[in-house]
Order: structure tokens, then C-alpha cells, then sequence
């Protein structure tokens, strides 16, 4: 067993050890890269993603309980791809560094043996929740026999995968990557996990499998990426609360309009009368009886009060005063209206959506424009959408395009050293309608 004792508690078996440690920061101190357990898989020492080891679940539950962040975020996926994967060279053209698409048989071949497409597709969907990718990366047989090559690309889902540090490695370092149910599901999932080496892009064909990690740096973190959208993450469970609070409110209200006062002199009196009825006729007295005729003057009561047909209408009751030594008791029925004060707490409310909205927006990344997100509700205006799409094209693409295609332009490189060619996204600027000839516009039969 391996000696971990100033970690913290040790629970282990013949294959893996779990160590927990107590901490008492507060939770507005917390960091969501501090974690408060580690956890070791046989030999490797894996780095927990978040306080709990499940950043990618904590940012998925609260996405997708949201009703705008999962457009967002599919809007933000379709930006990036454009009009999708593209092989391409860079030449220098009058001063300025321009792409030009390239048409290679064999690497295309290649990258169609494995589905590239629904790999980058995958890779865009985790970039833009996490900002990092798992990739894993398969030789081929030839390796075998000093023909290696890659074969292909597997992309792993982020809620599987760790970084993780062999014991022997003093460095604390990264140096592979585990794959299990973290959220141990099973008691399987403790058992059954795979580890992989990092890959090493100067010697790529070093391992038959390995895995890698790509990933946008956070400041002051030593092996995940914090998203952007962690800090928004208060904000979206506020917008995701308004619509359950409308919910509730329409529910479970108490929207009443009148609070009808009755007083009990009245019932008394009535309750008596109804006796003496009783007797008159023989018949046994029953306290079901004055219930029933309250339920019945309620009914009338409602039905004057809250009727269209019954404008005009009123109801007219009288007063009685009892002296009571000094005190002067007043009883007569009395009907009060009750002031409606839903449209200031409805109103309040919208407010909130409204600026977690924008919030949302500017941690997501995407501009309020592109996810039409307006005060008014009306979809905004196609010059603003244009140029809200220009600056993210201008701004918001090259870094994350690098990212997301690092792991394949690593292996492109690795199987043809002699070809410089890269992938990426094809975009294309867009234009203001009156800056289009008329000739050229998009016409409704050509969509």
C-alpha cells in the first residue's frame, strides 16, 4: 500500500487507494481548482477537476436545466464551425498572411477512415463547455515493425477523464491521463479504468495508444482550465430560478381580489334560527346544516362580485352595535378589495432574467446580438448581428480553432513531415444586403 498517511485518511485496496483530506476554507473562498480529495489509480496519483472531482458534471446540470445557455452555447458551436473543416496552407500574399484551401487526396482518405468530422464536432461542443479536449491517439499495426504511423482520434468525453502523476514522478507533473466513472456509478467503475501516457508530440509514434489533453490556459492553475462560464454559473442559476418562481406563483398563489368580513353575531343568530326551524318541524338539528348554508351565501356572494353579466349589481348587508360598558362593538359584514401587487414582483423579477441574460452572454462568450437577447424580445437589428459577427470572427475564433485541431494538425505532421498542411474552420465574412448587388442577392427560391 502506498504511505500517504500526511494526505489525510487512507481507504485502499489491492489496486487503488482513496485519500481524503479535511479543509476549512469558507465556501466564498473556495477555489474551483482546489480540491478537497485525491485519489489514486494503482500506481498514478490523479489530479481532481474541481473541489469535488466533477467540474464537467457541476457546469453540465446547471446548463442544461437553463433555458438559454444550451442555444447559446449550440450558437457559439455553429460560429466556430462555420462552414466547416477545411485542409488549408498559409502563404504570404501582399504583406498579409492568407489561407489557401488545399485538396489532398491522401490526407483527406485518411481523415475520413475515422469520421474527423463528428470528432472536431465533438471536440467544438466540449471546447466550448470546458475550454480544454481528451483526445485519444491509436498507431497503427505498422508501428510495429518501424512503419508507424496514426491511425486515428477518439475523442473522450471530459466526465471520464483526468490528468493524472505516476508516484515515482517527483515533479508532481502530469504525465497521463486515467479514464473511468468518476462519478462511480458502480462499484465496477473503481476497478474497471484505463491509463494512458501523454502524448508526446516530438516523439508521437513512442506509445501504441496515448492520450491528450488541449486546453486554454488559466491563469495560476497547474493542469485544468477553469471556463469562463464557472464564473457565471450564480447568474445562471438565477435565470434558470425565474421561470420555477412564475411557476410556483401561478400555482400556488392566493390570487384573491376581496376579503369578505363576516361577522359571527351573524352566524349565531342564524344557527339559532335554524334550531328553532328544526323543532317547528321535527326534525333533528345538525351542524352540517348552517355549513352548508354558508357554502351557499358564499356562492351568491362570489358570483356578484366576480361576474361580467353582473355590472350593477351589489350586495347590501346592514350594522349592528352592541355597548359593551365603555366599548362600542360594531357588527355588519364588510367586503374590502385586496391591492394586486403581482405586476411589481413579476415585473422586479423580469428584471433579474434580463440582467443574468446579459451576464450569461458575456460568460458564454457569444454577443447579445448573435443570441438575440433583447430587452424588447424582437430580434435585433441585422447591421448589429453583422457586426457583432465580425468581431467574434475577428477575435473569437483562432485561438480556440488552434485548440480544438491541435491533437489532429500533431498527427497530420507526425504521418507527412513533409507536407505543411494544417486543418481548421472555413469562414466567411459576411456582408450588408446593400452592399451585395441585386444580381447576386440570395433569393427565397434559392434557399
Amino acid at each position: 500500500m502506498i504511505d500517504v498517511s500526511e494526505l489525510g485518511t487512507i481507504v485502499s485496496n489491492e489496486i487503488l487507494a482513496y485519500t481524503y483530506e479535511e479543509r476549512q476554507t469558507p465556501k466564498s473562498l473556495e477555489s474551483p481548482i482546489i480540491p478537497n480529495t485525491q485519489c489514486f489509480f494503482g500506481d498514478h496519483i490523479v489530479h481532481p477537476y474541481g473541489i469535488n472531482n466533477n467540474m464537467p458534471e457541476v457546469i453540465r446540470d446547471v446548463i442544461q436545466n437553463n433555458y438559454l445557455a444550451p442555444g447559446l452555447l449550440k450558437t457559439k458551436a455553429g460560429l466556430l464551425w462555420g462552414a466547416g473543416p477545411r485542409l488549408f496552407t498559409t502563404k504570404i500574399v501582399d504583406g498579409k498572411e492568407v489561407r489557401q484551401i488545399v485538396e489532398d487526396k491522401e490526407v483527406k482518405k485518411w481523415l475520413e477512415s475515422w469520421d474527423y468530422e463528428d470528432y472536431l464536432l465533438k471536440s467544438c461542443v466540449e471546447y466550448n463547455h470546458i475550454e480544454g479536449t481528451f483526445t485519444r491517439i491509436y498507431l497503427s499495426k505498422g508501428s510495429r515493425i518501424s512503419k508507424g504511423r496514426i491511425a486515428k482520434l477518439e475523442h473522450i468525453p471530459s466526465n471520464t477523464a483526468r490528468l493524472a502523476t505516476h508516484k515515482s514522478n517527483q515533479s508532481r507533473k502530469a504525465d497521463s491521463i486515467v479514464v473511468t466513472d468518476y462519478q462511480f456509478k458502480s462499484i465496477q467503475s473503481a476497478v474497471d479504468y484505463k491509463v494512458y501516457p501523454l502524448f508526446n508530440y516530438n516523439n508521437p509514434l513512442d506509445h501504441k495508444v496515448s492520450a491528450f489533453y488541449s486546453n486554454m490556459y488559466s491563469f495560476c492553475t497547474d493542469y485544468y482550465t477553469v471556463p469562463d462560464l464557472y464564473g457565471s454559473l450564480e447568474w445562471l442559476r438565477r435565470s434558470t430560478n425565474v421561470p420555477l418562481i412564475f411557476k410556483a406563483l401561478s400555482e400556488n398563489s392566493l390570487n384573491v381580489k376581496y376579503h369578505i368580513i363576516s361577522p359571527q353575531e351573524y352566524w349565531d343568530k342564524k344557527r339559532d334560527e335554524l334550531k328553532n326551524d328544526c323543532t317547528q318541524r321535527g326534525v333533528l338539528y345538525s351542524e352540517k346544516m348552517i355549513s352548508q348554508y354558508r357554502t351557499l351565501l358564499l356562492d351568491e356572494i362570489a358570483k356578484v362580485l366576480s361576474s361580467d353579466m353582473n355590472a350593477g349589481k351589489f350586495w347590501h348587508t346592514t350594522k349592528s352595535f352592541t355597548v359593551e360598558g365603555t366599548n362600542l362593538l360594531e357588527h355588519g359584514w364588510e367586503i374590502k378589495a385586496i391591492d394586486q401587487n403581482i405586476k411589481e414582483y413579476v415585473e422586479s423579477q423580469i428584471k433579474i432574467s434580463q440582467r443574468a441574460d446579459y451576464a450569461l452572454s458575456g460568460g458564454i462568450g457569444v454577443h447579445a446580438a448573435l443570441g438575440n437577447i433583447n430587452d424588447s424580445g424582437k430580434a435585433n437589428g441585422g447591421s448589429e448581428q453583422i457586426y457583432a459577427l465580425k468581431n467574434y470572427l475577428f477575435t473569437g475564433v483562432n485561438i480556440p480553432e488552434m485548440i480544438i485541431c491541435k491533437p489532429i494538425n500533431y498527427a497530420i505532421k507526425a504521418n507527412w513531415p513533409e507536407k505543411d498542411i494544417k486543418i481548421g474552420f472555413y469562414h466567411q465574412l459576411p456582408e450588408k444586403e446593400e452592399d451585395i448587388s441585386p444580381s447576386k442577392r440570395l433569393k427565397n427560391n434559392d434557399i
